[in-house]
């Protein structure tokens, strides 16, 4: 993954795992909590997910609703596909939704998780 300059935001654990009828079930966890995935941000940083105990799944990538919002600048997946990090340089203000895309080692068919959120705040100008 290329390195930014922009400080490191949340880590959220992502987890899949199968149910009772082999139906798979995205689990985010900050922190060793369950929580939605979603993240407020107030200043330029990268937001980290990283999967965790799902072994064969791998991120491919995100998908936007709304990708040319400017609400996340870049998105960046590791060689071995075990993280991706959203680059986000709050330079304007709103909310995105997306989904993470998964591949796995069964079949050729992708995951999509449920989709969190991005709130950008913006950043505030400096009082003169």
């Amino acid at each position: 993954m290329n390195a930014t300059t922009l400080i490191q935001g949340p880590i959220i654990d992502v987890m899949i795992t199968l149910d009772a009828s082999q139906e798979p079930k995205v689990t985010y966890l900050q922190d060793g909590a369950v929580c939605t995935g979603s993240v407020v941000v107030t200043c330029g940083e990268d937001i980290t997910y990283r999967l965790v105990n799902s072994a064969g799944y791998a991120f491919m990538g995100a998908g936007f609703l709304t990708p040319y919002d400017h609400i996340i600048d870049a998105v960046q997946v590791s060689a071995d596909g075990q993280e991706l990090v959203l680059v986000d340089e709050d330079s304007v203000s709103g909310t995105t939704k997306f989904q993470l895309i998964f591949t796995n080692t069964t079949n050729s068919l992708l995951l999509l998780s449920p989709d969190p959120q991005i709130v950008n705040k913006g950043q505030v100008p400096p009082k003169s």
